[in-house]
C-alpha cells in the first residue's frame, strides 16, 4: 500500500518515519505532509507516527524525542522478539506479534510490532511490513474516525485478532473436508495435509497464547494496577476477544489431533490387511516351494524322473498341498 511517496529529502524520511496521521476531534484522520514533523505533545487531538525501525535515523529520532521515555525508547529499538507490555504513570509501551505482509498477500510468519501509547500520540515501529498496520492505514484513508490513541491501538489489535480468526475458520473448513475423506476411507494425501494443518494450528495457538498471556497479566496482575484506566479497560476488552479466539483454536487443535490419530489408525488397518493377504499367499505357496525344492535335488530316485507326465504330476501335488493348506487355515479361522 502506497500511503505516501518517500523522498530522502523530506523531514519525515530524514527521521525514518513511514507516515504520520493526525486526528482532530470530530474529524476523520488526515495524513500529515511529509515536510512537517508534528509535536507528540500537541494541545488538540493526537497523532499516529509509524516508523521504519531498520532505518538508523528512526533510532536517532526516538532517542531525541522528549515525549518517549528511555525505557520505552529502548524497547522500540531493541531486537527482542518476545511479546511484552509495560507502563509508567501516563504512558504504555510494549511488543505484540503481527502477521507479516509480502508484496502480494499475508505471509505465514509473524513479526514484532513495537509501540508506545501516550495521551496525545501513538508511536509504532516495525522492521518488516505488517498486515494489521496496513489494514489500519487503509481504514483511516477511507474515513474511519478514532477518538483516542488507545482506541487506535485497540483497533490495530482487533485487526490482528480478525486475521487469526479468518485463518482458524479456513482451517476448520479444511478439517471438515479431511474428516469426511478419512471416515470414508479415501485417505489419499490426507496424512500429509493433516500434518501441515496441525503445524498451522500450533503456530496460531502459540501466537494467540502470547497475546492472551500479555493482556491477562496486564489486566489482572499487579503490573497493570497503576496503569491509566482507559488502558486497563481496553486490555480487558481485548482479553475477552482473545480468550474466545483461544478456545476456538484449542478446539481446532484437538480436532486435528483426533483426525491425525484416526488417519494413523486407518493407515495401520490398511497395512495390517495388506500384510494379512501377503501372509495367506505366502502360506499357500510354501508347500509348492518345498515340493519343487525336493524334486529339484540332483540325486537318483526322484519320483517320476523317467515318466513323461512327471511334470504334470508334480503340479497336481503342489496344487493339492496348497488346497490342503487353505483348508487347514480356514478350519483354524485364519481365512474368512
Amino acid at each position: 500500500m502506497n500511503i505516501a511517496h518517500l523522498s530522502p529529502t523530506d523531514i519525515q524520511s530524514q527521521r525514518g518515519v513511514l507516515w504520520v496521521f493526525r486526528f482532530e476531534p470530530g474529524s476523520p484522520a488526515s495524513l500529515v505532509d511529509r515536510g512537517e514533523m508534528p509535536d507528540l505533545a500537541g494541545e488538540t487531538g493526537f497523532v499516529w507516527v509509524h516508523l521504519d525501525l531498520v532505518d538508523e535515523r528512526a533510532r536517532g529520532w526516538i532517542a531525541a524525542e522528549p515525549a518517549i521515555p528511555a525505557a520505552a525508547g529502548d524497547l522500540l529499538i531493541s531486537h527482542d522478539q518476545h511479546q511484552c507490555l509495560d507502563h509508567s504513570a501516563d504512558l504504555v509501551w510494549g511488543v505484540t506479534h503481527d502477521v507479516g505482509l509480502n508484496a502480494n498477500s499475508a505471509s505465514h510468519h509473524v513479526n514484532p510490532l513495537r509501540w508506545v501509547i501516550g495521551e496525545r500520540f501513538l508511536v509504532t515501529g516495525r522492521r518488516e511490513p505488517l498486515q494489521s498496520i496496513s489494514q489500519m492505514a487503509e481504514t483511516l484513508q477511507k474515513g474511519e474516525r478514532i477518538d483516542s490513541p488507545i482506541a487506535l491501538f485497540e483497533r490495530i489489535i482487533a485487526f490482528i485478532i480478525q486475521d487469526i480468526a479468518a485463518a482458524v475458520l479456513q482451517l476448520t473448513d479444511e478439517i471438515d473436508t479431511l474428516e469426511d475423506q478419512v471416515l470414508a476411507n479415501r485417505a489419499g494425501d490426507s496424512p500429509q495435509r493433516i500434518g501441515a494443518m496441525r503445524r498451522s494450528v500450533v503456530r496460531l495457538q502459540r501466537h494467540v497464547s502470547g497475546l492472551h498471556l500479555l493482556f491477562r497479566r496486564f489486566a489482572e496482575a499487579e503490573i497493570g494496577r497503576a496503569a491509566p484506566a482507559p488502558v486497563k479497560n481496553a486490555a480487558m476488552r481485548l482479553l475477552q476477544r482473545v480468550d474466545t479466539l483461544r478456545h476456538d483454536i484449542q478446539a481446532a487443535h484437538e480436532r486435528t489431533r483426533l483426525l491425525q490419530e484416526e488417519s494413523a489408525t486407518a493407515a495401520a488397518n490398511a497395512s495390517s490387511h495388506q500384510l494379512y493377504i501377503l501372509s495367506i499367499i505366502t502360506a499357500l505357496f510354501l508347500p509348492a516351494t518345498f515340493i519343487t525344492g525336493m524334486f529339484g535335488v540332483n540325486a537318483k530316485g526322484v519320483p517320476w524322473d523317467d515318466n513323461t507326465n512327471g511334470f504334470v504330476y508334480v503340479l497336481l501335488v503342489c496344487f493339492a498341498c496348497s488346497l490342503v493348506t487353505l483348508l487347514l487355515l480356514k478350519r483354524r479361522g485364519m481365512v474368512s
